[in-house]
């Protein structure tokens, strides 16, 4: 999770690039292909953001609690969303912000902090459907193997079915599965996670284009690089090495 207390960001998730600035957030229920860059800041008001991660079992702990409710009837959300956050929840993230200054205090006040952030993701009035969604997602023992499979072999050839065998599916429960909570299907899911580790590379150094297609399982330059301007667009292309 993600909050902006300061700018502007845009963030894709799957192949949807949206905006989201100050009080809102992007929430990531499961390991999603998710990516930002700062799209406004300046000297007067530079960006300022702030990441933690929401573990389910802390979650669990919390419902229980404070015996907070879960709806049993609704769908849950997609895996990754932007939300707009209420006075008190930013409150809590500026004040696990300041805390950054004083390492003496982090240690005690930063995880009571957490605690009422979490508290207050799901008490809030769609907090719920929050606690569902996250839940859910996790417990998806399937789709999870699934996602840490292609994480982990990336650049390598993906059957379907020798991916759904693997996790114990068939091979229509886990393309419909796999969709209802990541939007995208394995196979998309592998091509953005390969498009993520390109940008890295292209971003991190000079090094040819080509070389990084074949890296990260590219058979064809050509194909990459229509797919990689068709994600991200012509303006991050202009340093790539030919």
């Amino acid at each position: 999770m993600c909050l902006v207390l300061q700018g502007r960001k845009e963030v894709l998730i799957g192949s949807q690039i949206s905006h989201y600035g100050r009080g809102s957030y992007v929430l990531s229920a499961i390991d999603m292909p998710v990516s930002g860059q700062v799209s406004e800041t300046s000297l007067a008001e530079p960006y300022l953001g702030i990441r933690i991660t929401l573990d389910p079992r802390e979650i669990a702990a919390q419902i229980i609690e404070h015996k907070l409710t879960v709806p049993k009837n609704s769908a849950p959300r997609a895996a990754a969303y932007i939300e707009a956050a209420d006075t008190e929840l930013q409150d809590a993230f500026l004040r696990l912000a300041r805390l950054l200054k004083k390492p003496r205090d982090m240690a005690a006040l930063a995880p009571l902090v957490k605690q009422e952030i979490l508290y207050r993701l799901i008490s809030a009035k769609d907090g719920g459907l929050l606690g569902q969604t996250v839940l859910a997602h996790h417990q998806e023992k399937g789709v999870n193997q699934a996602i840490h499979w292609i994480k982990t072999n990336y650049a390598e050839p993906m059957q379907i079915e020798k991916l759904a065998k693997a996790v114990s599916m068939s091979v229509s429960n886990l393309h419909h599965r796999f969709k209802a909570i990541t939007v995208m299907s394995p196979l998309q899911y592998q091509k953005q996670i390969r498009l993520l580790e390109a940008r890295k590379l292209l971003l991190g150094g000079h090094i040819e284009a080509a070389t990084v297609a074949f890296k990260v399982g590219y058979e064809s330059p050509s194909q990459f690089s229509r797919e990689y301007r068709r994600l991200f667009g012509p303006r991050h292309c202009k340093t790539w090495n030919t």
